[in-house]
């Protein structure tokens, strides 16, 4: 990243003092998708009689088992070693530690689908079966539980910023009602009363995934508590390390970042 260059949001700062993060990565692209999910939930509720169904200190969801790309872990874990203390993390690795314990004791026919990338169709249908249906025995290693809220709810992934708060439409599933959560009952009523964000969920995909004219390849998601055991395994669990091992996601332009992930497949086969 160049010591000089300016930050994409506009605040003036380099880049390594703000978002840190270097131009037309794919971190940068999703950082400025999250401000156009921003915007566009401001404006709807802002121009309707209805509000939010979710509120700050409501963190149920939190225990959903629920997945988020590579680029949103590099993000966070990006935030975590540069803005925590040494305590902050080390207690983080210990909850996330007892996190992954518990789920592999809870969950051992899927203990195999995440530590593969997930290229056999028997560990796909296992984690999308657990999926969306099934909450775990613990929340989000991220929630904080003195407050209840996200520890680092600037940096929160597409999925946080989006579940119960937005919808989006999946044609073959449009009039199939089902529950968004228990005080969200019916997802086809929350339809109409949060903004549409069908697009935008579709541009997500778009970028933590790698599509190209000579190749496409589905970057696996993973849940938070593993994704963070991942990318601290990395850094061999060490608080002091302000800079990750892994960063292609920040610090190389997306272009160069799907070169590289193509290549990586095709040498694994």
């Amino acid at each position: 990243m160049a010591k000089k260059e300016r930050c994409f949001c506009g605040s003036g700062k380099a880049s390594k003092n703000c978002h840190r993060v270097t131009s037309d990565s794919r971190a940068e692209h999703l950082f400025k998708l999250f401000g156009e999910v921003d915007q566009a939930e401001k404006k709807y509720y802002e121009n309707s009689d209805t509000k939010p169904q979710c509120y700050s200190g409501c963190n149920n969801c939190c225990s959903d088992f629920f997945t988020v790309s590579e680029v949103e872990f590099e993000i966070i874990m990006d935030e975590i070693h540069n803005t925590w203390t040494q305590e902050e993390i080390v207690s983080l690795y210990k909850r996330v530690m007892d996190n992954v314990r518990s789920f592999q004791s809870e969950h051992p026919e899927l203990v195999e689908a995440l530590n593969t990338q997930l290229d056999y169709e028997r560990n796909i249908n296992n984690l999308k079966s657990f999926k969306g249906k099934s909450r775990t025995s613990f929340p989000c290693p991220l929630l904080d539980s003195e407050t209840g809220k996200c520890s680092v709810y600037e940096k929160r992934p597409f999925i946080c910023r989006t579940h119960g708060t937005t919808h989006y439409i999946i044609e073959e599933l449009r009039s199939l009602e089902s529950t968004v959560c228990e005080y969200i009952p019916s997802r086809l009523k929350h339809n109409e009363v949060s903004p549409d964000l069908t697009d935008l969920h579709e541009k997500y995909e778009q970028i933590v995934n790698v599509i190209t004219n000579k190749g496409s390849l589905q970057i696996r998601k993973l849940p938070i508590f593993y994704g963070i055991f991942v990318l601290a395994s990395i850094n061999s669990f060490d608080p002091s390390k302000p800079v990750l091992k892994d960063r292609h996601n920040l610090d190389m332009s997306m272009k160069d970042s799907n070169k590289m992930q193509l290549k990586k497949a095709a040498s694994m086969g």
